[in-house]
C-alpha cells in the first residue's frame, strides 16, 4: 500500500493562484480533471518535453506558444483523463482552442496560455466539456488553490504531490507534479510544474530549468517507459531576490521531493526506493548507473520479494559501459554492506532482508571504486498490482 509522504502545503508563490474541477472528461467518480495555474501578470517561462517520438498535441502547441510570446506565460492549463495524443491536426486545433478560450477570459493573447493533457493515448477531446468549464474555473482560481489544481491533474496517482519551500529573502519555490506510470527519465518525465515568485534573467532561465531536471526528474524511473506527453515548466516572479544559487537549490530540492512522491506511488508499488550510487568518474556516470539499477526489472522484483539479491544490484551497474573496479566496489542494503572489496558476505544478509521487509522507504547503493562522483536515483518495487493495473486501464 503506497502511503502519501508527510508535510504541510503552503500557498503557491505570490502572484500565483490556482483551481481545479470535475469536467466531465473522466466519467463521474474518478475525480477532477480540469486544472489551472494563473499568474497575476505573463510572467518568463521555460519547459522541457519529452523526447519520445510520439508527442501529444500539446507539445506543438506549447513550444509554438512559447516561441511567439517570447516566453511570457499568462496561465497553464491541464486537463486529465485525455492525452489528446495521436489525434492529428483535430488535437492540434483543439489545444489552441483550449488557449484562445482561457486567453479571452484572462485578457490576454492566446500565445501566453500553455495548455496541457495526460490519460489515455488515441481519442479526441471532448471539447464541449472542457471549454464549458473552463470560464467558472479561471473565476475561481485562488493563492490556496494547489491541492485542487494538483488533484485535477492526476491519473492514476493515488495521492496529489505538491512541494513548496520558502527562501531566506522571502521569496518562495513551489511545485506540483503527477505520474505513477509510464515513468522514466528521457527528458522530464510526467507532468511537473515549478513556480516561483523570484525574478530569474529571462537568459538564465532555460538553463537553470535544465539543471533542475537533470538532478531530479531525469533520476526518477517507475518501469522504463517514457510518456509521449511528458512536461516540465519552471515558471518565475517579479520579486527582486538574490537568487542564483540559493533560488537553484531550493528548485533542486522541490523538484527532488516531488520525485520521491512519484516514486512512492508508482503503480502497484509497496516500497519507495533510493538508489545511491558512489565512487564514480562523473555525476553522468553516476546517474546512468543509478537508471539502470532503478529500471532493471530483476532488482525491482527482488525488492518486491524483500530478497537481498545484491548480484543483480552489482551485475547492473556492470553492464552500462560505465567504469567499474570490482575489486574495490561495494554494494549495501540499508545501512548492511552485503558486498566490499570484491568478496560477498552472506552471513549480513539477514540485516539487509530485515531493511527490505520493515522499511517503507528502503536504500540500496554501489560503490563503483574508481572516482569521487556521486548521484541518487528514484524508483518503487515491481509488483504484480503493476501489472493489474496496467492491463486494465482502458478496459
Amino acid at each position: 500500500m503506497t502511503v502519501a509522504p508527510a508535510g504541510s502545503i503552503l500557498p503557491l508563490p505570490a502572484g500565483f493562484r490556482a483551481a481545479g474541477t470535475w469536467a466531465g472528461i473522466k466519467k463521474p467518480g474518478r475525480g477532477s480533471d480540469l486544472g489551472v495555474l494563473i499568474a497575476d501578470a505573463a510572467r518568463p517561462a521555460a519547459a522541457m518535453f519529452t523526447r519520445n517520438a510520439l508527442q501529444g498535441s500539446h507539445i506543438h502547441v506549447c513550444r509554438e506558444h512559447l516561441a511567439l510570446s517570447g516566453g511570457l506565460v499568462r496561465a497553464i492549463v491541464v486537463n486529465s483523463g485525455n492525452a489528446n495524443c495521436a489525434t492529428g491536426e483535430r488535437g492540434i486545433a483543439d489545444a489552441r482552442r483550449t488557449a484562445a478560450v482561457v486567453g479571452a477570459e484572462l485578457g490576454c493573447p492566446a500565445e501566453q496560455i500553455l495548455p496541457i493533457s495526460t490519460g489515455a493515448i488515441g481519442a479526441p477531446l471532448p471539447m464541449d466539456k472542457l471549454l464549458g468549464a473552463l470560464p467558472d474555473l479561471c473565476r475561481q482560481a485562488s493563492a490556496d488553490g494547489v491541492t485542487e489544481f494538483a488533484r485535477a491533474i492526476m491519473t492514476t496517482d493515488t495521492f496529489p504531490k505538491i512541494e513548496t519551500e520558502e527562501l531566506g529573502d522571502g521569496a518562495r519555490a513551489s511545485g506540483v507534479a503527477k505520474g505513477a506510470g509510464m515513468i522514466h527519465p528521457d527528458m522530464a518525465t510526467m507532468l511537473g510544474f515549478l513556480a516561483t515568485d523570484a525574478a530569474v534573467p529571462a537568459a538564465a532561465l532555460d538553463a537553470l530549468c535544465r539543471r533542475v531536471v537533470a538532478r531530479s526528474f531525469h533520476r526518477i524511473t517507475i518501469d522504463g517507459d517514457t510518456s509521449p506527453n511528458d512536461t516540465v515548466v519552471l515558471w518565475t516572479g517579479a520579486r527582486p531576490t538574490a537568487g542564483g544559487e540559493p533560488l537553484a537549490t531550493a528548485l533542486e530540492r522541490v523538484a527532488a521531493r516531488l520525485c520521491r512522491q512519484i516514486a512512492a506511488d508508482g503503480e502497484g508499488a509497496t516500497r519507495l526506493v533510493t538508489v545511491q550510487v558512489r565512487g564514480a568518474a562523473s555525476e553522468d556516470d553516476a546517474a546512468r548507473v543509478g537508471r539502470t539499477i532503478a529500471t532493471s526489472p530483476l532488482v525491482k522484483t527482488a525488492i518486491a520479494g524483500r530478497d537481498p539479491n545484491w548480484g543483480r544490484i552489482l551485475s547492473a551497474a556492470g553492464r552500462t559501459g560505465v567504469a567499474i573496479r570490482v575489486e574495490r566496489a561495494a554494494v549495501w542494503i540499508g545501512d548492511t554492506f552485503v558486498f566490499e572489496r570484491g568478496e560477498p558476505f552472506p552471513e549480513r544478509e539477514p540485516a539487509a532482508w530485515r531493511h527490505l521487509n520493515e522499511q517503507r522507504e528502503v536504500t540500496i547503493g554501489v560503490d563503483l571504486g574508481v572516482g569521487d562522483a556521486q548521484a541518487d536515483v528514484w524508483t518503487c518495487d515491481l509488483t504484480a498490482d503493476y501489472v493489474r493495473i496496467n492491463a486494465d486501464y482502458r478496459t
